[in-house]
């Protein structure tokens, strides 16, 4: 009973039940008292976040497949980004398409810009497209279209360049021919400077 008549344990005994409920007032009271708090102005939002979920590319993507006629195909780009509206459509940054037939012939075509559509295998090439071929040419022209599932390629407008007889204009070409005797056909309108080699 000595300890119980003892001033400090009466004033433990007092602060294990008086403390608890000052802290509890004070809580109670700060948050009665307290201000609403703007969620969105108290977040930072980062203004550019949006742009970049919109302007995702992929870097350095490379495609390798074989056609239905048996030809090897590689596709290399700069960069290229996904259609939000049609995932399955990329556009593309400066291409390279390396297509080679099973008749070994080989055509490099370079294009500054190219747009891949899933839905029919096709690689439209835009811009300055080269067109670089094992037989021969070298080739040039605004638009070309090149067919992944069976080989094909079709520029539908002008097309200057030089092969294997002389300096050459057309106002189309493609490429045809069966499994791997394909040959590059010119249309409309064709020129040729014939220059005979030594």
């Amino acid at each position: 009973m000595a300890v119980a008549n003892n001033p400090y344990s009466r004033f433990v005994q007092f602060a294990k039940i008086a403390l608890p409920l000052l802290a509890l007032g004070l809580l109670s009271t700060m948050f009665l008292f307290s201000k609403s708090v703007d969620i969105e102005g108290a977040i930072p939002i980062f203004e550019g976040a949006e742009e970049i979920a919109r302007e995702q590319s992929l870097a350095a993507p490379k495609f390798s497949g074989v056609t239905s006629d048996g030809s090897t195909i590689t596709v290399t780009a700069e960069s290229a980004k996904p259609d939000l509206t049609n995932p399955r459509r990329l556009s593309a940054k400066n291409v390279m398409a390396d297509i080679e037939t099973q008749g070994g012939t080989q055509f490099m075509v370079l294009s500054d810009d190219a747009l891949y559509d899933g839905t029919t295998d096709t690689l439209d090439l835009m811009g300055r497209v080269r067109i670089t071929t094992s037989t021969g040419y070298q080739l040039n022209t605004d638009a070309l279209v090149a067919d992944l599932a069976v080989t094909g390629l079709v520029s539908p407008g002008m097309v200057t360049g030089t092969g294997p007889a002389g300096t050459l204009e057309a106002g189309a070409m493609e490429l045809s021919g069966e499994n791997g005797s394909q040959v590059l056909v010119f249309k409309q309108g064709v020129k040729l400077i014939y220059d005979p080699k030594d």
